[in-house]
């Protein structure tokens, strides 16, 4: 059976190399090289190659490519034919990571690549390979970003300034800034660098700095109540006879404060409301809970 997936695999690296992908010429890959002085584990290698794994997590659904990988057997036969494929040269190292992505999905498992499993040729040529890391879009871009910070020395002192952009607003949470920047904001949720300087504007609490909040004049305050749109209509919503959307700004009061959010819910009598909040996933409410919606 595991003769069918590797026939079909391989048709489909014949596919891109001579077709290409996406309708381009030839196959294109978002990769980040890294190098470093010493060895990665045990190998012969001193690169790294870090993809976006959402990347590869759609051309594996685009192009229905699907490995049984359940048997360690089964992942050392393709891992055998990656191998196999790449030395001959039938596949560039792209495709014989994407093939690993294949096999492992978001972590490589080393221990399928052992000699007494793959055969001592085959295990000394992957130890030549630079190694692979499927990354998160949020660590892929930050790591561009930070590779795009200006350093340099002057007479005045250190250099340093945010990439520029002019289309384009980034918006980091502290701590992933600090990450990829070396600067943390102890003080604040959300931290948006601005362009070709090294300064940063930052906001506390549960706004969304990327969308204007109405103002305060235009909120209507009241308690959430279900009620019907019209006769024929289904069950919504209201806030003082306002009818409330999906996907609609919302604010919800909790002790002192309100909480801003986007309303959504089940349309199912007694499910509670969903407000997606800035800073986690979601909070729910019940049937008459104080809110502000805009008027």
């Amino acid at each position: 059976m595991i003769v069918e997936y590797l026939e079909k695999l391989k048709q489909f690296f014949e596919q891109l190399n001579s077709r290409g992908m996406y309708g381009k010429a030839g196959a294109t890959w978002p990769v980040d090289i890294r190098r470093w002085e010493g060895k990665i584990r045990d190998t012969e290698t001193h690169y790294q190659y870090q993809y976006p794994k959402e990347y590869f997590r759609n051309l594996k659904m685009r192009y229905n490519i699907w490995m049984p990988t359940d048997k360690k057997s089964e992942r050392v036969a393709i891992l055998k034919f990656l191998l196999d494929q790449h030395h001959a040269g039938e596949i560039d190292i792209h495709l014989y990571h994407f093939g690993l992505f294949l096999i492992h999905g978001d972590y490589v498992r080393m221990e399928d690549f052992e000699e007494s499993e793959i055969g001592k040729r085959r295990a000394a040529f992957e130890r030549t390979l630079p190694r692979v890391e499927f990354k998160t879009n949020d660590d892929f871009f930050g790591s561009l970003w930070s590779d795009l910070i200006a350093y340099r020395d002057t007479d005045i002192g250190d250099y340093k300034r945010y990439p520029s952009f002019s289309e384009m607003r980034i918006l980091f949470t502290a701590d992933h800034f600090s990450n990829y920047s070396g600067t943390h904001y102890f003080d604040a949720d959300w931290v948006e660098p601005i362009p070709g300087r090294d300064e940063c504007k930052t906001w506390v609490g549960e706004k969304d700095p990327m969308a204007p909040q109405p103002k305060k004049k235009d909120m209507v305050e009241g308690q959430i109540i279900l009620g019907h749109e019209g006769s024929d209509s289904g069950l919504r919503h209201f806030v003082q006879d306002i009818p409330v959307r999906a996907g609609s700004y919302i604010e919800v009061k909790f002790g002192d404060g309100w909480i801003p959010g986007r309303y959504e819910w089940s349309f199912v009598n007694g499910e509670p409301i969903q407000i997606h909040s800035g800073r986690s996933n979601g909070i729910n409410i019940r049937e008459g809970h104080l809110v502000r919606v805009k008027g």
